[in-house]
């Protein structure tokens, strides 16, 4: 089960405050926006810090990859790497030694950390 982790000094607040392990991302910020109130005296988070907040959150569990989820036909998989950089890592490896790609083009990126699976 992916578990949703967020600390306020990762989106630049002099603050140690940190929420680890919550269920779900909107669990996680509605514990925010009670530490936003009761701490930094915010009675609601703007948009635009909701969404360097959500880019800033970390999830953890087992990662999954199919290059078929993407339109490869290789039937490359990765299962259970233990964080998105280590999947990307073997990944672009796979890129390199079965695809003959120097690197992954930012596009196709995307389209991979959208089909990237976290149980």
């Amino acid at each position: 089960m992916t578990k949703y982790s967020f600390s306020c000094a990762s989106v630049g607040m002099n603050c140690g405050f940190e929420i680890t392990n919550a269920g779900t991302e909107d669990e996680l910020l509605e514990m925010l926006k009670v530490h936003a109130k009761a701490s930094h005296g915010l009675t609601s988070i703007p948009a635009d810090m909701v969404e360097k907040i959500k880019s800033n959150i970390k999830k953890s569990g087992k990662y999954s990859f199919s290059c078929a989820s993407v339109g490869m036909n290789c039937g490359f998989e990765i299962m259970n790497a233990s964080s998105e950089d280590e999947l990307l890592h073997e990944l672009s490896i796979h890129a390199k030694t079965s695809h003959n790609m120097t690197s992954i083009p930012q596009d196709t990126l995307n389209k991979i950390k959208q089909n990237i699976k976290v149980s």
